[in-house]
């Protein structure tokens, strides 16, 4: 959907955009500026001194990468690479593939640099169910720190409440977040408000530290600090933590509902909070324990840390909202298999809930929070796999921009470069913190990254080797002209990948039983490079004789199919698809793994058992049970 620039409508649009959007970016100043100085009390060893030129040039470094990553890379430029409408980094490898062949442009990609581009995407896809792990650890973790600052003599119930609420948390996912999504916008509001009244009281204290918007003190800092200066950076990264987040959510609320909420409240809510921070600094840099508790009155920081756990739990269902989403784009674009989902709402498509991806979470964020016991310990595991995911976000949207908008090669790289060249300073920022937990992250995208193309390679190999044993449909037909075939009367449907082919489970139902439906109907499945296809643009046709029906459903890789609905609700004179008289015939491979080349032994292990732990593919296209047919098929690998 797309916001609505202007009037009641947008402005509802904004308030729901803050929750889900900005949630991620909007708590981490409760961490961010602390670890970009360093503090010995959080575990985390102390990078730069406290003193007026550091603090103004982290300050400087904070404010010049919200304007440069956020403002002008994610807001200005990479949400113009929309899938009509859609964002994320699976959106817009879907729109380069979709795009190619169209002769747009001179460097249009070739077959294999689409596949690099592909593995590209997928790679950085993978890497956001890294960031999905800690995003929820880190920042309930920072808001229940507020504890230690607030009640000192509380300090050793900090991880047993983090723990309760993020079981909470996943407990209720089930029941999906229509409801608790109308509260989130109203309490950000609150959030962000509340983040700009503490900067502002801070600053009329110290209005000095406005110097820091200068980008002078960002050269100065690197020009004192030198290497140890340089890695700073990889602490500065965690203000922008949080981007893809704007350009993944795109497709929920548009381009204009999030540039409103960006430009007017959040990011000058972040700059004053950040710029109060650093005044508060100024004149007490003991408070480097805790900068942003430290901000509010004694009288006010229970308060705030309600507040601010309030905004970390909205900030982590954000994330888990779209590691189910980015699930079900992986399983429709045959990435991943089939996974049990279930749909939360009768109205939202987008809104799914998915069983396996909420307890791994859950059990990943517990082993997070118990194994590095502070948020300090935690940032040094964040930002790895974020800054990796980004840069590769640039280097596709160099190709959408040459291939889909159009751009000469000069233009284009006199935007991108500098793009690349700020997302590489980060990268290699942050690869200072792998010894010291950014592995995790890192592990968890490399075996997603191994899970995608594993399946996506075996898939492939499946029905290559299917295909040596299919017949073309119009052979087959005409094979049958002449025979006696007993035909039942109704419809059956059988379900297949390849338009064109006759299906293998209708060549065993023909072979075991010598009969068929008098009407048959060849069902195959498209997803296509875009969201979302139209209900009237679904179904096409091709006709044989013999009551045989060749019926193509094309769908969006955000559409959640549902054939026994949709089929009925087809508008044809060629046939009805009544729900008394219409059986399905599914097609199940029995894979075995062999010596037969294709795919390491390791990798077809591993592929078999993903296949055999896929869920019901009945249950997955919405087929009704008790009408529903599997035949086996045995298929080497």
């Amino acid at each position: 959907m797309s916001g609505s620039k202007a009037g009641p409508a947008g402005l509802v649009t904004a308030l729901g955009a803050l929750g889900v959007v900005f949630g991620d970016i909007g708590t981490s100043p409760l961490y961010a500026f602390r670890e970009a100085l360093g503090s010995e009390s959080t575990g985390s060893e102390t990078v730069v001194a406290v003193v007026e030129a550091d603090v103004l040039g982290v300050l400087s470094l904070m404010f010049w990468a919200l304007i440069i990553v956020i403002t002008i890379k994610y807001v200005l430029l990479v949400m113009r690479a929309d899938n009509d409408g859609e964002g994320g980094i699976l959106a817009l490898v879907a729109l380069i593939v979709r795009v190619s062949g169209t002769g747009a442009a001179d460097d249009e990609p070739s077959r294999a640099d689409r596949r690099w581009l592909i593995l590209l995407g997928l790679f950085g896809t993978a890497l956001l169910y890294g960031d999905g792990m800690i995003t929820p650890a880190i920042s309930v973790l920072a808001a229940v720190e507020g504890l230690e600052v607030a009640a000192p003599a509380l300090d050793a119930l900090v991880l047993p409440i983090v723990a309760a609420i993020l079981i909470a948390l996943f407990a209720i996912q089930h029941r999906g977040t229509e409801t608790i999504g109308r509260f989130f916008g109203p309490v950000m509001v609150v959030w962000f408000g509340v983040l700009a009244v503490l900067g502002l009281v801070s600053i009329a204290s110290e209005p000095s530290v406005m110097r820091a918007l200068s980008p002078t003190y960002s050269a100065a800092f690197f020009a004192d600090n030198g290497l140890s200066g340089f890695l700073v950076l990889g602490a500065v990264f965690l203000v922008v933590t949080g981007g893809e987040a704007l350009y993944a959510d795109m497709g929920h609320f548009g381009l204009h509902a999030i540039r409103l909420d960006w430009f007017a409240l959040v990011l000058p809510s972040l700059t004053l909070n950040y710029l109060g921070q650093g005044a508060l600094l100024l004149q007490r840099p003991e408070a480097v324990d805790n900068p942003f508790f430290l901000l509010a009155p004694g009288w006010g920081r229970w308060p705030l840390t309600i507040l601010a756990t309030a905004a970390t739990i909205i900030a982590s269902q954000a994330l888990i909202t779209g590691a189910y989403s980015l699930t079900v784009q992986a399983i429709n674009l045959d990435y991943l298999p089939r996974l049990r989902t279930e749909q939360t709402s009768a109205h939202h498509q987008g809104q799914v809930y998915v069983p396996s991806i909420n307890w791994f979470l859950l059990a990943a964020c517990l082993v997070l929070v118990f194994g590095f016991r502070s948020s300090g310990g935690l940032a040094a595991a964040y930002g790895v796999a974020v800054t990796l995911t980004m840069i590769i976000t640039t280097m596709l949207v160099y190709r959408v921009a040459r291939v889909r908008w159009n751009w000469p090669t000069g233009r284009t790289v006199a935007v991108v470069a500098p793009l690349v060249a700020v997302d590489l300073a980060f990268v290699v920022a942050n690869l200072a913190k792998i010894p010291d937990g950014g592995w995790v992250p890192l592990l968890v995208g490399l075996a997603g990254f191994v899970i995608f193309t594993t399946w996506r390679t075996g898939r492939l190999l499946v029905y290559r080797r299917i295909e040596r044993r299919s017949v073309s449909v119009a052979g087959f037909v005409d094979g049958l002209k002449g025979k006696r075939l007993l035909r039942h009367p109704g419809t059956g449907v059988y379900l297949h990948r390849e338009p064109g082919l006759v299906p293998p489970a209708l060549l065993a139902n023909l072979r075991h039983n010598d009969a068929l439906h008098e009407t048959v109907v060849l069902l195959s499945i498209t997803t296509v490079g875009k969201p979302h296809v139209p209900p009237a643009a679904r179904d096409r046709w091709v006709d044989h004789d013999l009551g045989f029906l060749e019926l193509e459903m094309r769908y969006g890789f955000n559409d959640r199919p549902c054939l026994a609905e949709d089929l009925a609700d087809l508008v044809s004179t060629r046939v009805s698809f009544h729900p008394e008289h219409t059986t399905y015939f599914l097609g199940r491979e029995r894979i075995q793994a062999t010596d037969v080349p294709g795919m390491a032994r390791w990798r077809e292990q591993l592929f078999v058992f993903l296949h055999r732990n896929a869920g019901d593919p009945s249950i997955h296209f919405g087929l009704p049970s008790d009408r529903t047919v599997d035949i086996g098929t045995h298929v080497d690998l």
